[in-house]
């Protein structure tokens, strides 16, 4: 009775620190590799996402992986061109954002 009384809370802290995992991390199969990037919000979606044949597309329905991937510095590990297009246009709307704050900012008398 009592190694089926400490199987079951083996089983429950081995699923808390499944779930724990899954929500704080998004593990990624890319062309180099299997790889684990950190969420920029704590859920339960994405949580394993195959990156192989992605297209611009399906980044744009994945725009938190794509967002984390960014953050986390792992985008040179994908070298499938749809992830770079994504991140230029990222990029470039950051930067006209910047451009704009700065203008403004500089046009106070």
């Amino acid at each position: 009775m009592l190694g089926r009384i400490n199987s079951y809370f083996a089983g429950v802290v081995t699923g808390a620190l499944l779930l724990a995992g899954a929500s704080h991390y998004h593990v990624v199969r890319g062309k180099e590799g299997v790889f684990l990037v950190r969420k920029v919000q704590n859920n339960l979606s994405d949580v394993y996402v195959d990156t192989t044949k992605f297209t611009l597309d399906d980044w744009r329905q994945h725009k938190m992986l794509a967002v984390a991937m960014m953050k986390s510095e792992k985008v040179e590990v994908l070298p499938d061109e749809s992830i770079n297009d994504l991140r230029q246009g990222v990029e470039g709307a950051v930067d006209g954002w910047l451009k704009d704050a700065t203008a403004i900012a500089t046009d106070r008398p």
